[in-house]
């Protein structure tokens, strides 16, 4: 069974559930589980936050050791690295791998909240080997913690920073926050009736991505990931 991690803290549950309807709406009769982490931080929105939730995750390594595989829903991709190390399991971050998929349909923008995205989302291409493919990184005028507040001022921003990101010359625009979930569905539609570009949203693109390859790949024990 495919694990979905969740590293934040969930009070009420209304990120779980929203994820649960996302992924089932896409995958009508799929069995996934989604963990997330009582001790973990609010949200993941600077360094700092995400060392807190990898220190988390590592106290909890037990409740993924039964997966087929974990995905990281997060597109920070808190504790990835780590995570491969003590595990037996492929694990997918929803960065990591939003990212690479976008570089395959050619050049891309990134297109988030936070002061810092800018900064980060360089950081993480240059990390996976696309800075080359990065066109721009647009910015949303919402806070972190009140994307999943305002479904309708998040639509009008997303569009807008989409607008601006083909504007950019992008061929793909990726989501850079898996908290897009209510608006990606009508995002993707508008943007590519629009301007005939695809949108990203990492969660659906990471999963859909895990669930087809899980089967026939693990990461090595030699090397990066052997903990040697």
């Amino acid at each position: 069974m495919l694990v979905i991690l969740d590293p934040i803290r969930d009070e009420g549950g209304d990120f779980r559930r929203e994820t649960e309807a996302y992924l089932s709406r896409h995958y009508p009769g799929d069995r996934f589980r989604i963990v997330t982490l009582e001790d973990g931080p609010e949200e993941i929105g600077n360094f700092t936050q995400k060392t807190l939730a990898c220190a988390s995750i590592l106290r909890h390594l037990d409740e993924f050791r039964d997966a087929s595989a974990v995905i990281v829903n997060c597109f920070a991709d808190p504790c990835l690295f780590e995570l491969r190390e003590n595990l037996n399991v492929p694990v997918f971050g929803a960065g990591e791998t939003t990212l690479h998929i976008a570089a395959m349909l050619g050049e891309f923008s990134v297109v988030g909240p936070g002061q810092n995205l800018a900064s980060w989302t360089r950081i993480q291409a240059r990390e996976y080997g696309l800075l080359d493919k990065l066109v721009s990184v647009r910015g949303i005028a919402l806070p972190l913690e009140g994307i999943l507040k305002n479904e309708e001022g998040l639509y009008g921003e997303a569009l807008g920073a989409c607008k601006k990101a083909v504007e950019d010359g992008a061929d793909v625009v990726v989501l850079g926050c898996t908290g897009f979930v209510s608006i990606a569905d009508r995002l993707r539609e508008e943007v590519w009736e629009r301007f005939g570009v695809p949108v990203l949203e990492p969660l659906l693109t990471t999963y859909g991505t895990a669930r087809s390859l899980y089967p026939f790949i693990r990461h090595g024990k030699r090397g990066l990931f052997s903990g040697k």
